[in-house]
């Protein structure tokens, strides 16, 4: 069954004004607010982000710890839905890719996108296990230093 329409001077309401139908409306601000904790939801903190960095990949270079973190959090993405882990494997990935192999120059001289990534992925692989290689692993926040 449709909603009804019930019309109050020039305005109009898309449920029943009665409380007894479970019916409820929001105001602008309360539909303002949930977009922005919707929105908030689909992003990350740096601090989360540094901190799962130190704890699963204790050999990460520092300052690749914080270029990371700061490119998940800030880069115009839409991380919602996404695990923290996931965006970090994403994001690592890509940057080592993109600046550590030749896989730019292979597209450029015509190999096929799957093939190049095939073909350096071996390389991106073993640069992230270094970094996993078990060593001094953090386990409370209060041992990350800001």
């Amino acid at each position: 069954m449709p909603p009804t329409f019930h019309t109050i001077s020039p305005v109009r309401l898309l449920c029943c004004p009665e409380p007894a139908h479970g019916c409820t409306l929001k105001s602008k601000r309360q539909r303002r607010r949930e977009r922005q904790e919707r929105r908030y939801r689909q992003w990350f903190h740096q601090y989360e982000v540094e901190y799962f960095i130190r704890r699963e990949y204790p050999h990460c270079p520092e300052a690749a710890v914080l270029y990371y973190a700061r490119s998940i959090c800030t880069d115009p993405k839409n991380w919602g839905g996404v695990s923290i882990e996931a965006a970090v494997d994403m994001t690592m990935q890509n940057h080592l890719r993109h600046e550590f192999t030749d896989y730019d120059q292979l597209l450029m001289v015509g190999v096929r996108r799957k093939d190049a990534r095939r073909r350096i992925q071996p390389k991106v692989k073993a640069m992230i296990a270094s970094w996993k290689e078990l060593g001094a692993i953090i386990t409370e926040p209060s041992n990350i230093k800001t």
